[in-house]
């Protein structure tokens, strides 16, 4: 079901607005409301260039962080002076809100959202409205289930992964080999050889037939580890992270911004960890740019290969940057952000 499983009603009474302001598109929109569905209050922060009537819905990753932590940073500001960026705390995630019970909880009513909030954006701004769903990480499995849905994709002009879990099971046999590329590279080099050491030992231990939730949890920490120990990487990182400005309160933004990750249920992450959607990812017949990083150890490049050999859109585009890691945007967020771009251009209505 559609609209009419969702009890939905968009809060559009914006905190510190009055609810019969009438949203308009403009060059520097900074907009919020909620969206309600299925239990949950989820905020919603529209930020941006409207004009062009062109509005990217960003899928956050975690899954348990917040969409704001992607807002002021060098890439969404060069995007946001171009379109309009859309900022979605997910369910039980963020600042979001409501009672929710286990069930609530799940990739099902995840999409279900973002359907939701897709549908709500066009009625908000209108059904001319370009719209393209960017995912990251989490947010690439979101995505991706969202576009492999029925025919949920028709409302969307474009599909932006970037290093995207769209196939857990598939990501942890390639975690385990992309470790045992690249420790012994880095152990010959003298690069950090002891912490190589101790990945190398750890991966050539996992019966890789029927790895375990416990081993799957280690994989992930020593991937944030070792992204770290990759030198022109961590060069790039620090760079970076000195001109991120994390806001907490303002005039523009009523929320606190904190790095807060709620607790989801073990039901959630048991489902997610099984999630395998590489066979279902020639239903994509829309548009699709794939943005990876060469040493995104966290979710492997080769995920982004896989996925552009099944797509069936012909207008698909991997880009690989050679010196990012799981968040290309963050490594290289000019280029990143030149390269949605040129997609959008191609694309937008």
């Amino acid at each position: 079901m559609k609209l009419n499983h969702f009890t939905i009603w968009i809060v559009s009474c914006f905190l510190l607005f009055a609810c019969d302001k009438t949203p308009q598109v403009s060059t520097n929109m900074s907009e919020t409301f909620y969206l309600q569905n299925n239990g949950a209050d989820m905020p919603v922060f529209v930020r941006g260039n409207g004009e062009p009537k062109v509005f990217i819905l960003l899928l956050h990753g975690g899954p348990g962080d917040g969409a704001l932590k992607y807002s002021n940073h060098t890439f969404s500001n060069l995007l946001e002076e171009q379109y309009a960026m859309v900022y979605w705390d997910q369910r039980h995630q963020g600042n979001s809100h409501g009672h929710l019970k286990n069930e609530n909880i799940t990739v099902d009513n995840m999409v279900e959202d973002t359907y939701a909030l897709v549908k709500v954006l066009k009625e908000r701004y209108g059904d001319d409205i370009s719209l393209f769903l960017m995912g990251h990480s989490w947010g690439g499995l979101l995505g991706t289930s969202f576009m492999v849905k029925e025919d949920y994709q028709n409302e969307i002009n474009g599909w932006i992964e970037s290093g995207g879990a769209h196939d857990f099971p598939l990501m942890n046999q390639e975690i385990i080999k992309r470790f045992q590329e690249i420790a012994p590279v880095e152990i010959a080099a003298k690069n950090h050889a002891e912490e190589w050491n101790e990945v190398l030992e750890f991966v050539n231990s996992i019966d890789t037939s029927a790895i375990s939730n416990e081993e799957i949890t280690l994989l992930n920490e020593y991937a944030g580890k070792c992204e770290n120990l990759i030198t022109s990487l961590n060069d790039k990182s620090q760079s970076e992270l000195s001109e991120l400005k994390l806001i907490f309160l303002n005039a523009d933004n009523p929320f606190t911004v904190i790095n807060n990750e709620f607790f989801l249920p073990e039901s959630f992450y048991l489902e997610i960890v099984s999630t395998s959607l590489t066979n279902d990812l020639h239903k994509i017949t829309t548009p699709t740019l794939l943005c990876w990083g060469r040493y995104d150890f966290k979710v492997p490049y080769q995920l982004g290969q896989s996925a552009l050999e099944k797509i069936s859109t012909p207008d698909k585009f991997l880009k690989i940057y050679e010196n990012a890691g799981h968040s290309s945007m963050r490594y290289e967020p000019q280029q990143f952000a030149s390269d949605v771009i040129e997609f959008i251009e191609l694309y937008k209505n």
